[in-house]
């Protein structure tokens, strides 16, 4: 469960981190820079998500998942917020100007994603069938380290 929400949310971020959506005056950051400052928002914020659901889910076993019903809650309060919180920052990144297309549809697959969870929570719980998937190949394509990562 853990390695799962937080690829989605490492998925997220890298996808918001393609948004270019950068300042007018923002000097655009190099593609390492950009790969580094991006990795460190999807660090923070996949924190943030794994100690909420460490606190929300603790009293399952080792290998129980929580039900929908119980999910569902978490993606509303916890999940959603913490990831377009993770796109807004990767969006406040100005990306290299030969980027910008690719991290734009890498953040159009993250928004995709999080609808499909939004409107359905239980598929993060579906064995194989990782709504994010896409999006976190395409990150790690990218040069992400963090973002994207445990697909």
């Amino acid at each position: 469960m853990k390695k799962y929400l937080c690829a989605a949310a490492a998925v997220l971020l890298a996808t918001g981190a393609g948004a270019g959506c950068g300042g007018d005056e923002a000097k655009p950051l190099s593609k390492a820079d950009y790969i580094k400052q991006g990795d460190a928002i999807c660090e923070k914020s996949g924190d943030k998500i794994d100690k909420a659901a460490q606190k929300t889910f603790a009293d399952l076993g080792q290998n129980e998942m929580p039900t929908e019903e119980e999910i569902t809650p978490f993606v509303e309060e916890t999940f959603k917020p913490e990831i377009e919180s993770q796109i807004s920052g990767l969006r406040d990144l100005t990306p290299p100007e030969a980027d910008a297309d690719k991290l734009n549809e890498i953040y159009e697959q993250v928004e995709e994603a999080l609808a499909k969870v939004e409107d359905d929570p239980g598929t993060l719980l579906e064995q194989g069938a990782d709504p994010f998937e896409d999006a976190n190949k395409a990150a790690q394509d990218y040069g992400f380290k963090v973002c994207g990562e445990g697909s």
